[in-house]
């Protein structure tokens, strides 16, 4: 749904928008006749000055893209959501009272810029599955691209074992005594605000009895996972069900929600039993050749940020945290042909993705891993370089890329020497020895920068809100007011639709300062640039002067938060980088035009209380 059958959505909605255009075109002009306006502004190209140029192909997109946002959204969007009737689940926006809605956790009230009186930092790790008891039994929707692909095996590993949909918990104190703060992240799509809650929920006496005051949980946003937002199970018979006034039917299989409910407490709850004090580490190298944007206007962060946690007692196991934006996608490319003749042969299997094969790296160096979702936005894995000019499918790719990254993170300050005795230790997983003088074989330290490790002071500041935000994605809002995907839905007098959020602001130390964002976050709002021209406000890092990261997909699943002024459902952005037109349908996936405007600001307001 969210690639193939959104630009399949796209190219139909383009011709019927390009065909009135065309014929507007050539009604004009009594002597020239065009057969598109792709044609139409080639020739008004070729005529205009130069700098004049890239206005003109600018002015195209936000014309086809207004026609585009009219069509889908206000026009087929609003009639489908006069016509379909809500689920009895939806509630009452003027009734809703945000301040009694359980499962919020506000974080600190006061931030500190130095270090406690003998404050040291406490670091705790856990780890549990989150499949289903029935998983192998019963059959799952596969939270990937197309609805109703169903599966009940994970891929296996090189080692013959079968890979696992995990939680992965931290919980982290720098003994202030302001309190504990948890971070989870699941192997998932994304998880909406009220399941997160139902998490919250789950683990509110063992936050009183530990002086928890943050849990966050973030999905590592792997789109070979079980459907966790509903869409892809069977949206058609949840919306049958729940307009005909049955008892409400919800689109994400509860039996994998409680899973994941039940995965997450026990790894918080390991976590809080691991935790001991020690000294933590700061690094950063750029991987610009393992992620690559998209979609036009080109803007991402190549960034990769590691925290390493190395116990006082040595017996302890070390842990390291990355976060970098890139969406898992590489094993989600396989289109089986099992000689079954199915009309879509998608491949039924389930993978964490390079997440499993990342942390197999890790742990055979001897760590514990955690990887939380950087800023995503629409950047994927840069595939090529970790093929190798080896002949992969798509799961093996995804393995290899996941055994590069380890390495990088393992050997980001490490002399090339002891990057070679690593790859040795750890049993070579890419092959270095046996393939080093292939032709097109790239071995993964060489030309990698040796970085300095800082070390952290513990300084742990977090802080969140929760808000409103308005629903003006109408394909968004017949979803959720139909229980097909698990927001909460609210609705108001005139007929809008609402749903709950949350925004965070967090500082780890002096070195890493982040906004904990609810969606997919365009580039161009953190860093500016041309793609940030029409935004409302300023951008992140020109408003707080800091060199702030992002941690997408926190608390909530939001979709894509884009500027407004380029947002579009289905559509075309000029790529001024290739002088070509890229589709974009991502924001098919949001909550509306104004929804980033809507986060950044109520950002802003946690960032200026405290600063």
């Amino acid at each position: 749904m969210k690639k193939f059958l959104a630009k399949a959505i796209a190219l139909v909605l383009c011709f019927c928008l390009v065909a009135p255009m065309t014929a507007f075109a050539a009604d004009t002009d009594a002597e020239v006749n065009y057969d598109s306006v792709v044609e139409y502004v080639a020739e008004a190209n070729e005529e205009a000055p130069v700098d004049s140029m890239l206005n003109v192909k600018i002015m195209f997109t936000k014309v086809l893209n207004a026609l585009s946002n009219f069509f889908i959204n206000d026009l087929l969007g609003g009639i489908l959501n006069i016509l379909i009737p809500g689920s009895s689940a939806v509630l009452d926006y003027e009734e809703f009272n945000l301040d009694e809605y359980e499962g919020f956790y506000a974080g600190m009230d006061e931030f500190i810029d130095e270090p406690a009186a003998n404050g040291v930092w406490s670091l705790g790790y856990g780890k549990a599955s989150v499949l289903p008891a029935d998983f192998g039994e019963k059959s799952y929707a596969k939270g990937a691209y197309l609805p109703y692909v169903f599966g009940n095996e994970m891929y296996k590993d090189n080692e013959g074992n079968y890979e696992d949909l995990m939680a992965r918990a931290i919980v982290m104190d720098d003994g202030s005594g302001r309190g504990k703060v948890v971070f989870i992240a699941l192997d998932a799509m994304g998880f909406a605000n009220a399941d997160v809650r139902l998490i919250r929920e789950a683990l509110k006496d063992v936050a009183a009895q530990n002086n928890i005051v943050s849990i966050n949980v973030s999905c590592t946003h792997i789109h070979t996972g079980i459907d966790s937002q509903g869409v892809w199970t069977d949206p058609v018979g949840v919306i049958f069900n729940n307009i005909t006034g049955g008892e409400v039917k919800y689109g994400v299989e509860r039996s994998f929600i409680e899973s994941v409910v039940a995965g997450s407490k026990k790894a918080v709850e390991d976590a809080l039993a691991d935790m001991t004090e020690g000294k933590l580490y700061y690094s950063s190298t750029d991987i610009e050749d393992y992620v690559w944007d998209r979609t036009a206007p080109i803007s991402l962060d190549t960034n990769m940020y590691k925290l390493e946690f190395l116990p006082e007692d040595e017996a302890k196991t070390p842990t390291i945290v990355a976060t970098f934006g890139c969406h898992p996608e590489s094993a989600s490319y396989d289109w089986s042909d099992d000689g079954s003749d199915r009309l879509l042969p998608f491949d039924q299997k389930f993978s964490a993705d390079f997440i499993w094969y990342t942390e197999e790296v890790m742990n055979a160096a001897g760590y514990n891993f955690i990887f939380i979702q950087g800023n995503v936005s629409t950047v994927t894995s840069g595939r090529g370089d970790s093929n190798d000019g080896l002949d992969t499918d798509a799961h093996s790719t995804a393995v290899r890329y996941g055994y590069e990254i380890g390495y990088i993170l393992l050997g980001m300050s490490l002399t090339e020497a002891d990057r070679i005795a690593l790859t040795a230790a750890t049993g070579d997983k890419l092959g270095v020895e046996a393939n080093k003088n292939n032709e097109g074989y790239t071995v993964w330290y060489e030309g990698l920068p040796t970085v300095e490790a800082v070390e952290v002071e513990p300084v742990l500041n977090v802080k969140n809100k929760q808000f409103f935000v308005r629903i003006e994605n109408n394909v968004i809002a017949l979803l959720g007011k139909t229980s097909v995907a698990d927001n909460l839905v609210l609705q108001d007098d005139s007929g809008k639709f609402y749903t709950v959020s949350e925004v965070g602001y967090l500082e780890i130390g002096d070195e890493m300062k982040v906004y904990m964002s609810p969606g997919e976050t365009f580039g161009e709002l953190l860093f500016g640039g041309d793609g940030a021209k029409g935004f409302p406000l300023p951008t992140i890092r020109e408003y707080t002067g800091e060199d702030i990261i992002i941690m997408d997909l926190m608390n909530d699943a939001a979709g894509y938060v884009a500027n407004e002024a380029n947002f579009v459902m289905a559509g075309l952005q000029y790529n001024a980088e290739t002088g070509e037109y890229d589709s974009d349908t991502w924001c098919l996936i949001s909550y509306g035009k104004t929804a980033g405007t809507t986060f950044i600001t109520h950002f802003y307001d946690v960032f200026d209380s405290v600063k």
